[in-house]
């Protein structure tokens, strides 16, 4: 595709993105940040297993973006207490293993992750269920993408579903700066 091309359609996801956010309440920008997170970390699983190097390193580093810039920032440290800092250590170590994920090509790691994120963003959906009148989200990587061997994912370890669902009750987040 002509250079010029791929800058102007990623100029226009830009904007589109920009729009979309401007457009939605501060809840449903996590939520969307939530699934751009695990949309991206499932990208990277089929980069890594198409063996696709660049594809991979630009999905892990977006995710890790959204991650930094998105989640991290909007956490209300004052008003959110021990969840807010309990959540803050839990996407530092989401980035952590992110960064291990690319350099090793593990896609183990990579479905840790989700593993963390998933549950939040679950709960945060149940926070207000009414305002997430949208598609649901596919937790699970696309249909080309196979599912990690066994000893990947026998690798990672697991978190419960429900460690995280007091999240919906008392986890609170300004709003997200310029996301």
């Amino acid at each position: 595709m002509n250079p010029h091309r791929l800058n102007a359609a990623s100029a226009y996801q830009s904007v589109g993105l920009q729009t979309r956010a401007a457009a939605n309440d501060p809840h449903q920008l996590v939520n969307m940040m939530f699934e751009a997170v695990i949309e991206n970390i499932n990208k990277a699983r089929g980069a890594i297993q198409q063996g696709d190097v660049q594809l991979k390193i630009k999905h892990i580093d977006h995710a890790i973006r959204i991650i930094q810039e998105g989640l991290i920032t909007s956490l209300d440290h004052d008003n959110g207490g021990e969840l807010a800092g309990n959540l803050a250590s839990l996407y530092d170590y989401a980035v952590i293993r992110l960064v291990q994920a690319n350099a090793k090509n593990d896609v183990g790691m990579l479905v840790e992750v989700v593993d963390l994120i998933a549950p939040l963003l679950e709960a945060w959906q149940q926070m207000r269920p009414e305002s997430m009148a949208q598609r649901p989200v596919d937790l699970a990587p696309a249909a080309a993408t196979p599912a990690p061997t066994q000893a990947a994912s026998a690798a990672a370890p697991r978190r419960p579903v429900g460690a995280y669902a007091s999240v919906a009750a008392y986890g609170r987040v300004a709003a997200p700066a310029g996301v």
